[in-house]
C-alpha cells in the first residue's frame, strides 16, 4: 500500500510544474521509441519485453539479472533525413548490483545557409546525444521494482549548442504466476545546464503507463498503454477535419472528452511470446488522429514488426505508420555475450 502512496504523492508534486506535451521542451528526442519491439507495439511500453536489453532507457526499473552481458544496437530510419540509433549494455558489479548503461545519438541531416534573397551559401548539421546510465532497486519478498535512470544530454544545432540533465524514474509490478505486468514511470525530470541562447527551457517530462498481460495457455500476450498523464487535456484541433456549413464559413473540429482520453492510448499484441519467432502489432490514436487526413483513418497509427530469437542473438524489425508521405523503420540487434 505505501508504495501506491508514494507514486500518488509524485504524480501530483510534477503533474503542475511539467505539464507540457511535444513542441514544449528541448530535447524532444529522449521520447523516441528505443527499440524495434517497442515501436512494433504501438506505444511507449514500460513493462519488461522479454528481457529486452533497449528497455530500461525507458524504464530503468524493469533493469535485473536477465540483461547481464547482454549488447544490444538499434537503428531507426526516420522522417525525411532524420536517422537516430542506440547502444545498450549491462554488466554485474560486485557489491553494486546490475549498472545499465546506453548511448542514444540522432542525425537531423544536413541544412542550407540561405540569404535574405534566397541564395544558398553552404551547409550546417544538426545533431543531439544522450549518455545514460542505470541502476533498479528489487524490493524484497515482493513483486515490486523501482529504478533511477540518469541522462546527460548534449544538443548542437549549427553554432547553437545545450546540455544537459535528466532523470526517469519507474516503477514495476510483475507477477510471473498470473502473467501479469503494470509499470510507471516519470521520464526526464531535470534541467538545462547550458542554453542555447542564454533562456532556460523545459525538458518533454513524460508519465507513462503500461499494463500487460500474457496467457498461460493461450499464445500472445497484449499490452495497454497510456502516454502524456501528466497532461490530461492532450488533443487538439486538426484543421484537416474541419468543414464547412451551408453558407460557406469553417467550422472547427470539435475536440470532445473521448478525444482527449484516446490519444493518451495505445493498444499491442505479441502473438507467440514464448517462442523464437514473434509477430508483434500495434495501434497508437494519438498518432492516428493528428497525422490522419480526412476520411483516411487506417494508416497513420498503425505498426507492425517481428523478432526472431536464436541461442546467441536476437533480431527485430518494426515499421510505423506516421503519415502518408513518411514512415519509419526499426532494426534491433541483440547479442547475448554469455552465450559467445
Amino acid at each position: 500500500m505505501k508504495v501506491y502512496i508514494y507514486i500518488f504523492f509524485i504524480i501530483i508534486t510534477f503533474f503542475k510544474a511539467f505539464a507540457q506535451n511535444g513542441g514544449n521542451a528541448v530535447y524532444q528526442f529522449l521520447n523516441l521509441n528505443t527499440s524495434a519491439k517497442q515501436s512494433a507495439l504501438g506505444g511507449k511500453i514500460s513493462t519488461n519485453l522479454n528481457n529486452d536489453i533497449f528497455q530500461p532507457a525507458f524504464n530503468p526499473a524493469t533493469i535485473d539479472s536477465n540483461l547481464v552481458n547482454k549488447w544490444g544496437i538499434n537503428y531507426t530510419n526516420y522522417l525525411s533525413d532524420i536517422n537516430y540509433g542506440n547502444i545498450a549494455y549491462a554488466v554485474n558489479l560486485k557489491k553494486i548490483g546490475v549498472v545499465y548503461g546506453a548511448i542514444c545519438y540522432v542525425n537531423y541531416g544536413n541544412f542550407d545557409y540561405a540569404n535574405e534573397s534566397g541564395e544558398k551559401n553552404g551547409t550546417f548539421g544538426s545533431s543531439e546525444s544522450a549518455l545514460l546510465v542505470g541502476y533498479a532497486y528489487h524490493l524484497p519478498k515482493s513483486n515490486w521494482s523501482t529504478g533511477l535512470n540518469v541522462k546527460f544530454i548534449r544538443s548542437s544545432f549549427e553554432n547553437y549548442s545545450s546540455t544537459g540533465i535528466a532523470f526517469d524514474w519507474g516503477f514495476l509490478f510483475n507477477s510471473p504466476q498470473k502473467g501479469i505486468q503494470s509499470a510507471l514511470v516519470l521520464r526526464n525530470f531535470g534541467w538545462q545546464i547550458s542554453t542555447y541562447q542564454g533562456t532556460k527551457e523545459k525538458l518533454p517530462f513524460e508519465i507513462d503507463f503500461t499494463f500487460s498481460k500474457t496467457f498461460l495457455h493461450a499464445p500472445f500476450k497484449w499490452f495497454v498503454s497510456l502516454e502524456h498523464l501528466q497532461k490530461p487535456k492532450i488533443a487538439f484541433i486538426n484543421t484537416a477535419n474541419n468543414t464547412q456549413d451551408p453558407n460557406g464559413f469553417v467550422v472547427e473540429e470539435n475536440i470532445t472528452i473521448t478525444d482527449h482520453v484516446f490519444r493518451h492510448l495505445s493498444l499491442g499484441v505479441e502473438l507467440f511470446p514464448r517462442k523464437r519467432f514473434n509477430i508483434r502489432i500495434g495501434y497508437n490514436f494519438k498518432r492516428a488522429a493528428e497525422l490522419s487526413l480526412k476520411n483516411q483513418r487506417l494508416g497513420p497509427g498503425l505498426n507492425f514488426g517481428f523478432g526472431l530469437r536464436l541461442r546467441k542473438f536476437e533480431i527485430n524489425y518494426a515499421y510505423s505508420n506516421y503519415s502518408f508521405a513518411s514512415n519509419a523503420n526499426f532494426l534491433s540487434i541483440i547479442v547475448n555475450l554469455n552465450q559467445l
